[in-house]
């Protein structure tokens, strides 16, 4: 098994707002040697307005934005070609479950690759965010760990490499940082070789929640408004509406013995209440899951000792009606969240709509599909309106307007870009970047005393001359 190591820099924060700017990649087998590798670039697409400290932190120039010659579409394409060729492998990167992947796919889905390259054809994937997370509280000394000003842990990746001596070279560049997470990923399976298989093992949410499923209890992490919480948990259910890539566990630092009689209302208000009697676990996002003899080092567990909490494990596990009960107001619950879910038009973004316009696409769409990725761009002009989907539509309209505008008819040539000019434009609050937000942005960070003014001058003038291109385009 190969393991790929990979990192993006982007224009911003949004996964699937933002987009990739710069992408670099290596692929070891033996962990000692680096077999291939892959450093992209590309310019900004016409419809992301990029985050002043984005381009601050990361040192992406003006000129790259306007004038590099490959598109974000060419990046993706020569990128997933690459990860391909060196597939099946694990997948690594440093907040990749949180962040990078979720570029990724969004990249792959708006320019009509199949975005769940990660997770197909044997595919693993892992974290080293997530790792030093864990070692940090299950193998601590294995790697230094840097603490903030607060005193509290800091898993950032340029501040691990530094208490760990690993040389970083130009942090913030997609490149450096893979190498940097690389040998951060040495460390921890050379120092926690346990830790690194338990979690290496795990190939998907599937057998994380077979491992819930099988062991009375486990160890569990997970991070909470920025708070690492390490819980001794046993399953309750598969979740009602997200079937198995969720599941709801017992946190057995509570007794459960008076919640076994409640009636449904009354088991509602104090398994929800604070504290939280039961954790709700994202399978799909390869969650930190260990065997039960990591049990001493759960500090909030050890005065109710492991006899105890088998106990509660056992009379919750052996429960049927008081599961069923969990499994039903978990079933309102998420209704209650659909139905209070806005319905406004304006809050709809077709960004959201990965999952339903490919897991979901219908039969009709699908051959339309297969015969849009194989056209050209002339091709792909005449294609796209047959889409049934409104999503296909227009990421295939905003597509060939990116890499091909003359192939699109005047009147689609006219829409596009009053659609564009009005989303970039509005004052409205948004949950991407627009002119005006990044106008505000420029003007507070240079209030800020050390803040790169000469940067921030260029930018502003850079948001200028888009800011009067898209007014044209109303």
């Amino acid at each position: 098994m190969q393991y790929i190591f990979y990192d993006f820099e982007t224009s911003g924060s949004s996964p699937i707002f933002d987009q990739i700017l710069q992408a670099g990649a290596i692929v070891t087998k033996d962990f000692k040697t680096v077999s291939d590798k892959i450093e992209l670039n590309c310019r900004l697409k016409k419809t992301i307005i990029p985050a002043p400290k984005a381009l601050l932190i990361n040192g992406i120039s003006i000129d790259q934005l306007k004038s590099n010659q490959k598109s974000l579409y060419t990046l993706i394409e020569e990128l997933k070609n690459k990860f391909e060729s060196w597939s099946p492998g694990t997948f690594v990167g440093h907040n990749s479950l949180a962040f990078d992947e979720d570029c990724f796919r969004s990249s792959l889905f708006q320019n009509f690759f199949y975005p769940y390259l990660t997770t197909s054809k044997e595919n693993k994937r892992m974290d080293t965010l997530r790792l030093s997370r864990c070692v940090g509280s299950f193998a601590p000394n294995s790697i230094a760990i840097p603490l903030s000003e607060d005193g509290k842990p800091n898993f950032k990746l340029e501040n691990l490499t530094k208490v760990n001596q690993i040389n970083h070279g130009n942090a913030h560049t997609a490149l450096n940082d893979t190498l940097a997470c690389f040998e951060i990923a040495k460390k921890i399976k050379t120092n926690a070789p346990d830790i690194w298989d338990a979690v290496s093992t795990l190939k998907d949410g599937r057998q994380i929640g077979e491992k819930f499923h099988n062991e009375n209890f486990v160890c569990y992490q997970d991070l909470i408004f920025g708070k690492i919480y390490n819980f001794a948990a046993c399953f309750v259910c598969f979740h009602p509406v997200y079937g198995q890539s969720w599941l709801a566990a017992f946190d057995l630092k509570h007794d459960p013995r008076p919640l076994l009689d409640l009636n449904f209302s009354e088991l509602k208000k104090a398994l929800f209440s604070r504290p939280a009697k039961i954790r709700q676990v994202a399978l799909n996002k390869m969650p930190i899951v260990l065997s039960k003899d990591r049990f001493s080092f759960l500090e909030d567990y050890k005065e109710i000792g492991e006899e105890e909490i088998n106990k509660r494990a056992g009379l919750v596990r052996e429960n049927k009606e008081f599961c069923d009960k969990v499994w039903e107001i978990l079933e309102e619950k998420a209704k209650e969240r659909q139905d209070s879910a806005s319905q406004d038009p304006k809050d709809y973004f077709f960004e959201n709509s990965l999952h339903e316009s490919t897991i979901k696409m219908s039969q009709k769409d699908k051959p339309v599909f297969a015969q849009f990725q194989r056209a050209n761009w002339e091709e792909k002009a005449k294609i796209y309106s047959n889409f049934q989907d409104n999503v296909l539509q227009h990421f295939g309209r905003y597509l060939i307007y990116e890499e091909q505008p003359d192939a699109l008819t005047q009147d689609a040539l006219k829409l596009t870009e009053k659609e564009i000019a009005e989303k970039l434009l509005t004052t409205d609050t948004k949950p991407y970047i627009t002119i005006p937000d990044a106008q505000k942005k420029i003007d507070d960070l240079r209030a800020e005393e050390d803040s790169d003014k000469k940067f921030l001058n260029n930018y502003d003038l850079f948001i200028r001359d888009l800011e009067i291109k898209h007014r044209k385009n109303l």
